[in-house]
């Protein structure tokens, strides 16, 4: 292949390659990447001549100019972020530069403009896909400035044509191993500063219910559709729950209720129990919870209900509001560490919950103009019961007696509470919730409504819960006197079973998992992480300890890490050695002629990449004439065993050292007498 277009097409490849790593950072933006990537994908296959290159640039200049103008209108008349106007300008220009004539020499702004694509993509929070664009753009990068250098060489030279041999082509690639391995072992002996840096790119998701500072049950005439996005990744460090997909993630309360829409009340008052009352009379065990959460346009933490405290492990800072729900300031993806309890108390317990503090009865009490027969079916399901808990277990076994849809009512009329319990009976879990704090209200007990996420996934590769937008859900929090907020779910789970349908492509997960592992241990990495690492090392090279078999997992991921490691110090063993092998490939006439040259040149002789070997003696001759039998020799040898093939014993070779040794003294030599 003619080696201007090799190495075009290989600049070209590290374009693409760094449009790829900006795509896996700031997203995919498609009317602009597409039009730079079927440019690129162009400039592979055809390049123009001078003539349609000169049309082309009263075209790009002006878009140029349009598009300098606008980065300088974001910077000084909009004040927001100007790095995707700066890129956009970046793929106009590497556009360009790739669909110039072959005969250009532009090599040097390719290379320019496709790393400064990959650094503009590190302002964001890069994903997996910028972690494999890396690696094809560090071995395509590496193969283009060895061909660009061959090319150079070549051109100066005169010659046309170049045969790549294979051992060239591996040597570039165990280079490219060497510089990758190294790139790593210099990231993790230098552990970032700020831990938590969210960059930019962080795009904030919601529900598929519309998890935000309301809920409603007003949409009507579809049906709710599935949404397999992952918002929570949650890891249990010393033990993993039994009921996975009974874990309740609260994230937000709601007291006030108009009939159609959940909301918050401004001035509500204090209304959360103290957290000693979660410590000392509830009997769960206490779970410990690492979850890294999406950014969602409500800044809420989840965790389990009851929550004791919350430990940031990014940099955000947890605040606990007036309805006891778990919220956050700083920006980015929550990281965060949450320590509750398990489970609830014990029916006796909550039988004898009567006497104590209540939350504001203005509040969790209120109750807008409903149809009469709602308060009628409260007291006929809660007559007969004097304790808060059983009325509350009546109301929550009536519910769980109809059927849960995910089709929504056919109009607005229907769209109701009332339609929901006399007519329809049957709806999504918004419904149930809705009506079951309702009914509790007019029972004369304190209840709210409660929006999060119930269950999850698990994730064996990874060791983690996945809690994905189809798990989205509501349910209702109870208030038990010296007790505090309990949970009780009223959606029925037998019935239809009917769920948001999950669709998964054979490997999500694995590349989920891939993902977490990045996001914890290069975009969070620190010296905590550090830290983490060597104590991996340690325990890697410590004996097994003889133990007994455990049946519960203790939160690490094993010593994959370590052997990974393992497999990249192999790697770049091996590069390294095959490198030292190339070199030291070269055979013994070729580096003794090549020494000849050196010398010459440090004796100040005119050599240069075009002399001639038949030059070279010349040059000799002509500074040492008593030089000349011996540089006239080694020449002759040299050639003899570079072109003609013939096989140098050793004392041939041994004859062209000493003819060395005997220039360079006669070089050195007429040098001091001058």
């Amino acid at each position: 292949m003619n080696l201007r277009l090799l190495h075009r097409r290989l600049s070209v490849l590290m374009g693409l390659t760094g449009l790829v790593a900006f795509s896996g950072g700031a997203g995919f933006e498609p009317l602009s990447t597409i039009l730079v990537g079927v440019a690129l994908i162009t400039a592979l296959f055809r390049h123009p001549g001078p003539e349609t290159a000169l049309k082309l640039d009263r075209i790009w200049l002006p878009l140029a100019t349009l598009l300098v103008v606008r980065a300088l209108v974001h910077v000084f008349v909009i004040r927001d972020d100007v790095v995707i106007p700066v890129v956009h300008l970046l793929f106009l220009l590497m556009a360009v530069e790739a669909l110039r004539p072959l005969d250009a020499v532009n090599d040097i702004r390719l290379y320019a403009l496709s790393f400064a694509l990959v650094l503009a993509s590190t302002a964001y929070r890069p994903g997996v896909l910028f972690l494999v664009a890396f690696i094809g753009y560090v071995g395509v990068g590496t193969m283009a400035l060895m061909v660009g250098h061959v090319r150079r060489a070549a051109e100066a030279h005169g010659v046309r044509e170049v045969a790549l041999g294979r051992r060239l082509v591996g040597t570039t690639l165990a280079l490219s191993v060497v510089t990758l391995t190294v790139a790593g072992a210099l990231f993790l002996a230098l552990p970032r500063v700020s831990r938590g840096f969210a960059g930019r790119g962080e795009t904030a998701a919601t529900s598929i219910v519309g998890f935000s500072d309301e809920v409603s049950i007003g949409q009507h005439g579809s049906r709710i559709v599935g949404n397999p996005q992952i918002v929570l990744r949650v890891e249990f460090p010393d033990s993993q729950p039994s009921n996975l997909q009974g874990l309740h993630w609260r994230g937000r309360s709601y007291d006030r209720f108009d009939g159609i829409r959940w909301t918050r009340s401004r001035d509500l008052p204090p209304s959360s129990a103290p957290a000693s009352w979660y410590q000392e009379r509830w009997d769960g065990r206490v779970i410990a919870q690492r979850i890294y959460g999406a950014a969602l346009d409500t800044r809420v933490l989840f965790s389990l209900h009851p929550t004791l405290r919350i430990e940031s492990e990014n940099g955000i800072q947890p605040l606990f509001d007036n309805a006891g729900d778990f919220v956050y300031w700083g920006a980015g993806a929550p990281a965060y560490r949450s320590i509750s309890r398990e489970g609830s108390p014990p029916p006796d317990r909550l039988r004898a919950a009567s006497d104590g503090f209540r939350p504001s009865r203005r509040h969790y009490l209120q109750l807008p103009d409903l149809d009469p027969r709602v308060a009628a079916l409260a007291d006929s399901l809660t007559a007969g019961w004097t304790s808060r808990y059983d009325k509350t277990t009546a109301i929550q076994s009536w519910l769980r007696g109809l059927t849960y849809t995910l089709d929504l009512p056919a109009t607005a009329r229907e769209a109701t509470l009332a339609h929901f319990l006399f007519e329809r009976k049957a709806g999504h879990c918004e419904y149930f919730s809705t009506a079951m704090v309702v009914l509790l209200r007019a029972a004369g007990i304190e209840a709210r409504n409660v929006n999060g996420f119930l269950g999850g996934e698990w994730s064996a590769f990874g060791n983690y819960l996945a809690v994905t937008q189809n798990q989205a859900h509501s349910w209702v929090e109870v208030w038990f006197p010296r007790i505090g907020w309990v949970t009780f779910d009223p959606t029925p789970t037998g019935g239809s079973g009917e769920r948001l349908a999950s669709w998964y492509w054979p490997g999500r997960f694995l590349f989920d998992g891939l993902q977490h592992r990045w996001n914890k241990w290069v975009l969070d990495y620190d010296a905590d992480s550090q830290l983490g690492i060597i104590q991996r090392w340690a325990e890697f090279l410590e004996p097994v300890a003889e133990t007994g078999p455990t049946d519960e997992p203790d939160g690490r991921s094993g010593p994959w890490a370590a052997w990974l490691m393992v497999l990249a110090a192999a790697a770049a063993l091996w590069g390294a050695i095959r490198i030292l092998r190339e070199r030291d490939s070269i055979p013994t006439h070729t580096k003794l002629y090549l020494a000849l040259r050196r010398t010459g040149m440090s004796a100040g002789l005119e050599i240069g990449p075009g002399t001639t070997p038949a030059g070279l003696v010349s040059r000799v001759v002509e500074r040492t004439p008593a030089a000349g039998v011996d540089a006239s020799r080694l020449v002759a040898l040299y050639t003899a065993a570079r072109f003609g093939r013939r096989p140098l014993d050793p004392t041939d070779i041994e004859e062209m050292r000493s003819a060395l040794r005997r220039i360079g003294q006669a070089l050195r030599n007429v040098r001091s007498a001058g």
